[in-house]
């Protein structure tokens, strides 16, 4: 069953919020995410006004924007209240991408596995938790949240 006008315009305004969104997050003004899109300016103030366009120029948008193809359609279609990224990530309607900083992550992982240790389980050796710290940070890089020990 194809949606009905209230609703497409919804999906509508959801995808110009993450347009919106989007575009924030990458800093770029209206002007300048139009130029990245290769679409005319007016043209992308129709999409963060709520307007429909082309299906080219959302495909346009996707690859400028960086994200993954049809993910403009699926919201538009009522599919999906998201986008995805490239790179897995998914934006959504008025959240925040929050990137870590794997850095500061990998050296704190280990100081709160021996706090946590510590605390929980007190018989445990300093080895012992030395193993178990080494253990989180071994499949944490196995689950790819960190990255590979250098």
């Amino acid at each position: 069953m194809a949606p009905t006008s209230d609703q497409t315009a919804r999906h509508l305004q959801r995808l110009a919020a993450l347009v919106s969104q989007r575009r924030a997050q990458l800093k770029l003004k209206k002007q300048e995410a139009a130029a990245v899109c290769d679409i005319a300016y007016m043209t992308y103030w129709k999409i963060e006004d709520g307007q429909s366009v082309r299906a080219s120029t959302y495909s346009k948008l996707e690859v400028g924007f960086g994200l993954r193809a049809g993910s403009c359609k699926a919201v538009l279609d009522g599919a999906a209240d998201s986008v995805v990224l490239e790179d897995g990530t998914e934006l959504i309607e008025g959240g925040q991408i929050a990137r870590v900083d794997t850095e500061s992550l990998s050296d704190g992982i280990p100081d709160a596995v021996t706090k946590s240790a510590m605390l929980v389980a007190p018989e445990l050796t300093g080895r012992q938790i030395q193993d178990l710290s080494e253990q989180v940070m071994e499949e944490l890089r196995r689950r790819g949240i960190l990255p590979s020990a250098p």
